[in-house]
């Protein structure tokens, strides 16, 4: 018998390997991955939504021709963003969908 590290309870471990949870402590923890990666790609995504806030003002208040006087930093802060942003939402629909093929079937 195998003593369970999160829950403190003996299991017997069904597939051979020894394992350090029991299969309820496994689920419970997946269950929470998904939820903890949902909440770090939401606050990438807002943290991309404020630098692409952050460069609209600061072009709005100049008058630049094309791409040519910006500052790299504003450029990079753009890019930044961006990439904030839309790498931000795929994650964040990649951990909605695993979150609901790991949910518990309803019965």
């Amino acid at each position: 018998m195998t003593i369970c590290l999160s829950c403190q309870k003996e299991f017997v471990s069904t597939t051979g390997k020894p394992q350090k949870l029991c299969l309820v402590c496994r689920k419970d923890r997946l269950a929470r991955t998904w939820k903890k990666q949902m909440r770090i790609y939401g606050m990438a995504i807002l943290a991309g939504l404020a630098m692409l806030v952050y460069v609209y003002v600061q072009f709005k208040g100049h008058q630049f021709q094309g791409l040519q006087g910006v500052p790299v930093s504003l450029l990079g802060m753009m890019v930044l963003g961006g990439l904030g942003v839309m790498g931000g939402l795929f994650g964040f629909a990649l951990a909605i969908f695993f979150h609901l093929w790991h949910r518990k079937p309803s019965r």
